[in-house]
């Protein structure tokens, strides 16, 4: 069996605490078609962006072709002791809600004191005086005990405040700049990063097109700039391609003259001007009208009879049904399951997986 073209390997994305992506693993074969379906949110189209680079993992492998073109073994995070960390943070809150609820419980008992010593002085001729001063005295006696209970609570709630629970503090610095040594990183420079995004090209749900340039403009530049391709070479390959999404005829429309679903067409076939070896769509019909999805997706299911590599992230589940040779369902940042089409919607595993297809399923 051929070598993947792509491999995915431990690959995550975190933005601060949000851990966007979650050890993703996936190899991608010439030639597949992999759908990425999912709920809005579960990291799909930042792991589609991370394959290119357009944004850096945190941590993780990619390889294109057996080559690493990319590769940071070990983060911060993965060196902090999450179950210690959990259970001092646990406990903190418990002791927080416990002390702030002490500070509650002494302030209501001074507010019904109070309460009851208006109602002792309005019943004042009910008691003898010896009968109303003991009262008093026993009252006056209470609020100094509320008093000192209520300054207690408040002096171990605000000492409680002033140590809260750091990941830092559960942290081994040492064993992380160990693992850095042990398996080095590789950190890519932009000569690589320009390789890496002409053979895995990506095709944006907002289209991305250059507004000043027409449509055969478009398909030309970055054949010029980043492979540095002759220009007549260019413009007779973009005239190729955009006659094969059929827009022969609009190649020197301005942008702004476009439908949406023309300015995804010439997406599509700009990305094709670079002899991509894989290409990534990202929601490619999300941003078009019901009526435009329709004629993206045949030009899709042309590129997919071609043997194109594609991984697309997408909410058409009847495209992902028909065309893919592998369906992903993604969820919280991890890969909830994958497998064959006919195995993922008429026999999905995974609970969450069936209740996501529940309604296609029906249908």
């Amino acid at each position: 069996m051929n070598a993947p073209i792509l491999k995915i390997a431990n690959l995550a994305k975190y933005f601060g605490a949000n851990k966007v992506l979650k050890d993703i693993n996936l190899e991608v074969n010439k030639g597949d078609v992999i759908s990425i379906i999912g709920p809005s949110g579960s990291g799909k189209s930042t792991f589609l962006r991370c394959l290119d680079l357009l944004e850096t993992p945190t941590r993780g492998t990619l390889s294109f072709n057996e080559e690493i073109y990319f590769n940071i073994n070990a983060c911060k995070d993965d060196f902090v002791d999450y179950q210690e960390f959990n259970k001092a943070l646990e406990f903190y809150n418990n002791e927080l809600i416990r002390t702030e609820d002490e500070v509650a419980i002494w302030s209501n008992k001074l507010i019904e004191h109070k309460l009851e010593v208006h109602k002792i002085k309005e019943e004042k001729n009910n008691y003898s005086v010896e009968e109303f001063n003991a009262k008093n005295n026993e009252l006056k006696s209470l609020k100094n005990d509320y008093l000192a209970n209520l300054k207690l609570a408040k002096k171990e709630y605000k000492d409680i405040r002033k140590t809260p629970i750091l990941k830092r503090d559960f942290y081994d610095e040492n064993a992380y700049k160990q693992a850095i040594f042990d398996n080095p990183s590789i950190i890519v420079n932009s000569k690589t990063i320009n390789h890496i995004r002409s053979k895995v090209v990506m095709v944006f749900q907002s289209f991305n097109l250059f507004n000043n340039m027409n449509v055969l403009e478009n398909c030309i530049i970055a054949q010029t700039k980043v492979l540095k391709v002759p220009y007549n070479e260019a413009k007779e390959k973009a005239i190729k391609h955009l006659t094969s999404v059929n827009m022969q005829d609009r190649m020197n429309y301005k942008i702004s003259e476009l439908s949406g679903g023309q300015k995804q067409r010439v997406a599509i076939a700009r990305a094709l001007c670079m002899d991509p070896e894989i290409i990534l769509f990202d929601e490619p019909t999300s941003a078009l009208d019901p009526e435009m999805v329709g004629e993206v997706l045949e030009v899709m299911k042309n590129l997919a009879k071609t043997g194109l590599t594609m991984i697309v992230v997408t909410h058409e589940m009847g495209f992902a049904k028909d065309v893919s040779k592998k369906v992903i369902f993604m969820e919280n940042g991890y890969i909830v399951e994958q497998g064959k089409p006919e195995d993922i919607f008429n026999n999905p595993q995974e609970e969450r997986t069936r209740s996501f297809l529940k309604r296609y399923i029906g249908n």
